[in-house]
């Protein structure tokens, strides 16, 4: 049974455990599915050429920075010769815009910053994304109240898998690792969160549902299936397990 403690954490009777005293969310796949946006999009634009832009190749690159990058040099080698990439980029832009200006917050997150508001939990942001870009969704989305920190790539050196940002996102709400848990849809993401020292709970999006999260401490298939309550109470019941 956990219960609330009076610094603002979740423990349980029985005592010697860590009480979780913070949450840190990913961004893009997690609060918002632009990266299935983003894939779809893409689609559309090489179908223009004929081709197929396999999933299997695309979840590659989903979670870091160079995803574009990555994309057009796959097309360069399919079609044999240099694609206009400020024109393909230009394209991708207006129609990938078109698709996240639809877009509301996947199943599940608003109850669970509900959930870790009333039971005295810190949130951060925790995405390899820029300040400007996540932002703006979140307030679009009116979730931005929710955060008492927002940690992006545009003050860390260094972007996911490494743990830089998970770690300067912990250090900003002033808590430890091991009493915080992560959430993420990504590879990349995940394995920055585990680097980091947190517990990681895994939601695949449809792109990112390809990849196996065997390291993550819980997998759900939407954030809608469990209250954060019961996640803890679950990560809590690993925990014990494993010690025991």
């Amino acid at each position: 049974m956990f219960f609330i403690t009076e610094n603002n954490g979740v423990d349980w009777e029985g005592g010697g455990n860590v009480a979780i005293k913070a949450i840190a969310l990913d961004f893009d796949g997690l609060i918002v599915d632009t990266e299935t946006a983003s894939y779809d999009s893409f689609c559309e634009l090489v179908r223009s050429f004929d081709l197929d832009m396999p999933l299997e190749v695309w979840k590659e690159w989903v979670g870091g920075i160079q995803t574009w990058q990555l994309a057009c040099d796959y097309l360069d080698e399919q079609l044999g010769k240099p694609v206009d990439r400020e024109g393909l980029h230009r394209r991708h832009r207006e129609m990938y815009t078109e698709l996240i200006a639809e877009l509301d917050v996947m199943p599940g997150v608003k109850q669970l910053l509900e959930d870790a508001r009333r039971i005295g939990l810190r949130v951060a942001l925790a995405s390899s994304a820029s300040a400007a870009w996540a932002v703006e969704h979140i307030k679009r989305c009116g979730l931005i109240d929710y955060f008492d920190v927002l940690q992006t790539r545009d003050d860390a050196a260094k972007v996911k898998p490494d743990p830089e940002i998970y770690r300067k996102a912990v250090e900003k709400l002033g808590v430890k690792p091991e009493e915080t848990i992560a959430f993420e849809d990504s590879l990349v993401g995940t394995l920055a969160a585990k680097a980091a020292g947190l517990s990681c709970v895994a939601v695949p999006n449809r792109v990112t549902r390809l990849f196996s999260f065997d390291h993550v401490d819980l997998q759900l298939a939407s954030l809608a299936d469990m209250s954060l309550e019961e996640i803890i109470r679950t990560l809590e019941q690993s925990r014990a397990s494993a010690q025991g």
